[in-house]
């Protein structure tokens, strides 16, 4: 027997009601995700990686967080799995969406990021302008930033 198979005026209809309370804005969730398939996809990347639980990605040899470099053209992105390093040049306008396509073992330390710009510079004002951005970036990403120079 379920609570909502007794009859009317039961001792349970305090609890029957605090249910139906409680269970609404639930369904109301649901139904509007199903309605939405894209619901949760644009959660806060500061968040998924909290929720992701990340630092169990260090390795003793290697705990490594993305870093972005700013060059003329957009960026040079290095992530890490493991020792490994994976490199990707992104162009200036998509880098917050790169950064959320991310797999949650590049964060290992969290939700930190160093940027830094190039040391090779034709265009200074595009390298400057590019770094400034990513510092912008990252940080509506709610991204703790370490800046480095000499990159």
């Amino acid at each position: 027997m379920f609570w909502w198979d007794l009859p009317p005026g039961d001792a349970l209809a305090p609890v029957e009601a605090m249910l139906r309370q409680r269970l609404m804005p639930l369904t109301v969730g649901v139904a509007l995700c199903l309605l939405f398939p894209s619901c949760g996809q644009n959660a806060n990347l500061r968040d998924r990686i909290l929720t992701a639980n990340t630092s169990n990605y260090c390795l003793p040899d290697a705990c490594f967080n993305p870093h972005v470099l700013a060059v003329e053209s957009g960026y040079e992105v290095t992530t890490f799995v493991g020792s490994k390093p994976q490199y990707a040049h992104v162009a200036a306008k998509d880098l917050a969406k790169y950064l959320k396509s991310l797999p949650m073992q590049v964060w290992p330390r969290g939700p930190s990021i160093a940027i830094s710009p190039t040391d090779f510079v034709t265009d200074g004002r595009a390298v400057e302008r590019n770094f400034q951005a990513a510092q912008q970036v990252c940080h509506s990403l709610e991204h703790k930033v370490r800046v480095r120079f000499g990159g």
